[in-house]
């Protein structure tokens, strides 16, 4: 039975799962760093902020580096931040009532996992933004355990509102998550509305504080990639097979932004990176006025539809595909920083830790093994039939963590513009934190009446009047 000291037990030995990845740490320090990673460290260091990269991000390079002026204190505070958080699941599963040895062991296997550390230590938005999905999913499992009592605390919705505007703040898409996590929680506690309103005013006054005053304060360049800019690969598939379908304006249109001949070319559909980055494509013209070309890809989508289903499986066939292509590469942490003018190189804390995950780093690197060790699908498919059996087994209040997990599937599967793990990190990860939910398809006592019974257990403590509140649950 469920005790109260479970959870907190629960939540402790959690948190073990920074030791795994403070090994990785030592070995690699200051971390893995792309030509994103030095760009915004960039901005830091010269105080001109711009948005491409969510600036909200940047700043929290910043904000670190105040204390420690070092990349290896950002790379230190996202794996202790991920521990952290895997803990907090830990617990809102145990009060679920998940054992306590299921629910401790995800935690240490999403640490142990070769893809998790090596991605933890990499100066990426992708990572913050995977610590605040896997808050989200906490809060949510909270709800779960405790169902409209949650609502009942305040403090509750604030902080789901906080964590949700984090999604919103540390990746341009995150919105489109945020926004459908939202209806789910209207749809489901449409009878409480009062919770969902004062978790949406949270998010909100977060999002504007830091979009208003904040990036006011840091001169921050507003420009950013806007919609359109997405459905760039999408008119080039559709120009790549099926150019006669195109009229004279619109080749007049696609000719202002690239030459036609690039449109060709450079088109990929495992990758937009070689048409985003050519150096004849104009991307500032599509930001200038970005309707023209988001009618255009609008139309292009609907008028070949067979084309765009067959790039949107190409591009998001890495979430769903477990074996590895041989006309695919599949990007991962890059082994060397990059070149820099900030002084930055790797300089192992201990020898002994680099060496010891090198090895591991480099066996995980054969793509005889890429289906298990890096590419997300075995990982996709086990979350997704985790929440088809607790579906089954009507374990209806599990499906609210479950849509958030769902959700964001959708959300990268339909704007991942190359095969890049990075997108899946927070999918990777929550979905291992989800594994032991199967707990309650295998013994499926209704999770209502448990439930409350664990509520009630817990409130016995601190509010003698608990046969009032069983009565209102009635």
């Amino acid at each position: 039975m469920y005790h109260p000291s479970d959870s907190r037990r629960g939540f402790w030995l959690a948190t073990l799962a920074v030791l795994p990845l403070f090994v990785w740490w030592l070995g690699w320090f200051p971390g893995f760093l792309s030509l994103d990673s030095v760009d915004q460290l960039t901005q830091v260091e010269t105080g001109e902020y711009e948005n491409d990269h969510p600036a909200a991000h940047t700043l929290t390079f910043w904000l670190i580096t105040r204390l420690w002026d070092d990349p290896g204190a950002i790379s230190l505070v996202q794996i202790v931040l991920l521990a952290l958080v895997l803990a907090l699941v830990c617990k809102r599963t145990i009060e679920l009532g998940v054992p306590l040895p299921l629910a401790v062991g995800a935690a240490w296997l999403v640490s142990l996992l070769p893809a998790v550390g090596p991605t933890a230590i990499t100066l990426w938005k992708d990572v913050a933004f995977t610590i605040a999905f896997v808050w989200v999913l906490a809060e949510l499992l909270a709800l779960a355990a405790q169902h409209t009592d949650y609502w009942a605390n305040r403090s509750n919705p604030l902080r789901l509102g906080a964590a949700l505007s984090l999604l919103w703040l540390f990746r341009h898409n995150g919105i489109l998550t945020v926004l459908g996590v939202m209806a789910v929680l209207a749809w489901a506690y449409r009878h409480d509305l009062k919770g969902v309103a004062i978790t949406m005013v949270s998010l909100l006054a977060i999002v504007a504080f830091v979009q208003g005053p904040v990036l006011w304060l840091f001169s921050v360049d507003r420009g950013q990639p806007v919609a359109a800019e997405v459905l760039i690969p999408v008119v080039a598939s559709s120009f790549f097979h099926e150019p006669g379908n195109f009229s004279q304006d619109e080749r007049e249109l696609l000719a202002s932004i690239a030459p036609l001949d690039v449109w060709r070319d450079s088109y990929d559909c495992d990758s937009a990176n070689p048409l985003l980055f050519d150096p004849q494509m104009n991307i500032d013209t599509i930001r200038a006025d970005p309707a023209p070309f988001f009618r255009l890809g609008l139309r292009t989508t609907f008028r070949d539809l067979d084309t765009s289903l067959g790039l949107l499986w190409c591009r998001s066939s890495f979430l769903f595909q477990p074996g590895q292509p041989t006309s695919t590469y599949l990007e991962r942490p890059p082994f060397q920083i990059h070149e820099n003018d900030l002084g930055i190189a790797r300089d192992p804390v201990w020898s002994a830790a680099y060496d010891f995950t090198f090895d591991i780093f480099a066996a995980t690197e054969s793509r005889s093994w890429l289906w298990l060790t890096w590419r997300p699908a075995v990982v996709t498919w086990l979350t997704i039939a985790t929440f088809g059996l607790l579906a089954w087994r009507r374990q209806w209040g599990l499906l609210v963590p479950g849509s958030l997990i769902g959700i964001h599937l959708v959300n990268v599967a339909t704007s991942s513009l190359n095969h890049e793990f990075r997108f899946a990190f927070p999918l990777y990860v929550a979905g291992v934190m989800c594994l032991p939910l199967l707990w309650f398809a295998v013994f499926p006592e209704p999770l209502p009446r448990s439930v409350n019974r664990f509520v009630s257990h817990r409130r016995s403590f601190s509010n003698p009047d608990v046969t009032a509140i069983r009565g209102r649950e009635r």
